[in-house]
């Protein structure tokens, strides 16, 4: 509020003659005490020196041309912290509540600008009587309008309500302000048992189903619109208490989110086991069935450790994909499992306890706990069944599912392989692959990096996770090659023939069988590595590894064989070369021209391609280099990291070694067997 005026401004107003000479004269006359201004060479007069019809006309026209001004610092000390009143702060005002208290500070701020020039009582009184002629500013006035919160026409000032405003403000702040709000009605009504005798139960009835029926046996009951109400102020825990059980009414409550930023690799492994939800062909008896697959995760990284397929959630599922986990990856330090049979068992604990980890149960009812191997159920498992006809899915269309039953029962019992139901192996190689994808593909809960191919920011993926923990010194404890290899596989009873056993569709040998010939022997076997089984007796000694097709040879050597065909030809030949003589006279010279082999028809980048991948597999022709590269893969990834470990140390290669070193590492069977097989190679290596 401005407290000086010069004589022009000052002509005209009442009680003020209505020129600037009359004015300054009138000031000389009367005393008024006045001052240069600042850079000029008027003269202003003090606003405590007019009369008193002029100070209030200015008053009017300062507050009738006045912006809203950023409101002075308070002064008194309760006023620089967020005052309460009943225990209430600022902060838990609705918007409505807070809208009119700053309308009333607004209100407040005027008057103390006006007690600047004036007294108190004249601001409010000069503010009161503005508002009810409507000559505020229309800043004020709606403030003003705000300030009353009254949803009448009449909405203006008075001296009382100003005043109270000002004591409230000064006493207890600007909360003071802040109008108070009639709290809902949270007593129950009478009827209210009675109603959710109906409502809250298991079949989870309509409110106006289980209106019908306490209209019925309560005489008077509300309306159907008070009964919604009455609902309505209920928490979503207490009116689905009883339709839905206690593990459902944890999805609408409260959790903690567990955070795994501060896991190292092989810190915590999850593990679960999870009804394949498309059916598949059991490799064991041929018939339909769904596998059980159970999986482990490291939480840390997010990877996909190990994992096995079952006919059931059982020990020796968990134990195959404890063997297959710490082979691959390392010792782990806790497991974090359910209270299923497959993990609270005896067996288990006792592998465990040999392997030296420490084993832990979430609670009862409390899927959420594991929400990191649930969530990769639905990721990887139900994304890979919905891939096949098969699919049995709470979402699958009902009417395709029972005409895919339909028809491949037929073809079963006919004894056609049903076209629509995969074989195991396609399903065990699609499961491979879809877990080397989940390992490779960027994960949310995981940190971001910059992504060197696109230059954007991205999640890691679990395998990058992994490598990062690696690269800052981390190394996997890896458990004893001889514990490892003592772990449980699955097992299946088989009798032996001659030393043979058959499992698969496949002849496997063992020379060590022939003295158990028409014996029974457990069989493990894994689905892994086809190319052998271990057989066991009956009370679970390990009698060695039979290998496919074990004592199979040639059916004659091939010299033989060799020296038969040329023999024949040479016959034939002779035959011709007599008709030959007979039909024209004369000696006849019959010579045999060799054909060309005919190249295939493939584009240059494909030819070359497959000649590279031919010579990664196929050993050197080279007779001068003893190089030699081995038929079986884990076998060829062995000799893969001799020759690595060579390069490494400065070890110079020969030009087979070489050729053979560089190609094979580009090849898809390369890649597989790193990922899968690496430490359980180290493993052998080391035993």
């Amino acid at each position: 509020m401005r407290k000086w005026f010069t004589a022009q401004e000052l002509a005209g107003l009442p009680g003020i003659p209505g020129t600037d000479r009359n004015v300054r004269l009138m000031a000389e006359r009367e005393g008024w005490e006045g001052q240069r201004r600042l850079g000029s060479k008027a003269v202003e007069y003090s606003f405590s020196f007019l009369p008193a019809e002029t100070q209030a006309a200015l008053l009017a026209r300062l507050v009738q041309q006045e912006e809203p001004q950023p409101a002075p610092q308070p002064t008194a000390p309760h006023k620089l912290i967020s005052p309460q009143r009943d225990g209430i702060s600022v902060s838990r005002l609705n918007d409505s509540q807070r809208e009119v208290m700053t309308s009333r500070v607004a209100i407040i701020r005027e008057i103390e600008r006006m007690s600047q020039v004036v007294s108190q009582q004249r601001a409010i009184m000069t503010l009161v009587g503005l508002a009810r002629e409507g000559q505020l500013s229309p800043y004020l006035t709606e403030r003003v309008e705000r300030a009353n919160d009254r949803k009448t026409a009449d909405r203006t000032l008075s001296e009382r309500t100003l005043k109270r405003w000002l004591a409230d403000y000064r006493k207890h702040g600007e909360v003071a302000l802040a109008p108070a709000r009639r709290k809902a009605d949270l007593s129950v009504p009478a009827w209210a048992p009675v109603f959710l005798k109906h409502y809250q139960r298991p079949q989870k009835p309509s409110v106006e189903a289980a209106f019908e029926q306490f209209k019925a046996e309560y005489p008077g009951c509300p309306s159907i619109h008070a009964v919604r109400r009455f609902l309505a102020k209920l928490s979503p825990e207490a009116r689905e208490q009883g339709r839905m059980g206690p593990r459902e009414l944890k999805s609408i409550k409260a959790f903690k989110r567990r955070q795994a930023d501060l896991l190292w690799p092989n810190d915590v492994w999850v593990a679960d086991g999870h009804t394949f939800d498309a059916e598949v062909i059991n490799p064991l008896t041929g018939q339909i069935f769904r596998p059980e697959v159970t999986m482990v995760i490291d939480w840390g990284t997010r990877r996909i450790v190990g994992f096995s397929v079952n006919l059931a959630e059982s020990t020796i599922a968990t134990l195959d994909t404890l063997r297959d986990g710490v082979s691959r990856v390392g010792m782990y330090k806790v497991l974090y499992v359910d209270n299923g049979s497959g993990f609270d068992n005896e067996v288990v604990y006792e592998v465990n306890d040999r392997l030296g980890g420490t084993i832990t149960h979430s609670l009862p009812y409390n899927s959420q706990a594991r929400g990191v191997i649930e969530r990769p159920h639905k990721t990887i498992l139900v994304r890979l069944a919905k891939t096949y006809d098969s699919y049995i899915g709470a979402d699958m269309d009902k009417e395709a599912a029972t005409r895919v039953h339909r028809l491949s029962r037929q073809q079963l019992a006919q004894g056609i392989q049903p076209t629509q139901i995969p074989t195991f192996e396609r399903f065990f190689a699609d499961l491979q692959n879809a877990l080397n994808t989940y390992n490779y593909h960027p994960h949310r809960g995981l940190p971001k990096v910059r992504d060197l191919a696109t230059s954007k920011m991205r999640h890691q993926c679990p395998m990058e996770s992994w490598k990062s923990a690696e690269s800052e010194g981390w190394e996997p404890l890896k458990a004893d090659a001889a514990i490892v290899a003592s772990l449980v596989r699955p097992q299946v009873v088989r009798t032996t023939h001659r030393a043979e056993v058959r499992f698969g569709g496949a002849v496997y040998f063992l020379a060590e069988l022939e003295v158990l010939h028409g014996q029974e022997v457990r069989v493990a076997y894994d689905f892994r590595d086809a190319s052998r089984v271990w057989v066991h007796t009956i009370d679970g000694e390990l009698i060695g590894e039979a290998l496919v097709d074990g004592n199979a040879t040639p059916a004659m050597p091939q010299s033989l064989l060799d020296k038969a065909t040329e023999k024949r030809e040479q016959g034939q030949l002779a035959r011709i070369v007599k008709k030959a003589k007979t039909l024209t006279g004369q000696d006849v010279e019959l010579r045999v021209v060799p054909k060309a082999a005919q190249s295939a028809e493939l584009p240059a980048e494909q030819l070359s391609e497959a000649r590279r991948y031919a010579a990664s597999l196929a050993p050197p022709q080279e007779s001068t280099s003893a190089f030699e590269v081995p038929g079986d893969s884990m076998a060829r990834y062995r000799l893969w990291k001799r020759l690595d470990h060579r390069h490494a140390t400065g070890d110079a290669l020969e030009a087979a070694e070489t050729r053979w070193y560089r190609d094979y590492c580009n090849t898809q069977e390369f890649r597989s067997t790193q990922d899968m097989y690496d430490f359980a190679a180290a493993g052998q290596a080391r035993a």
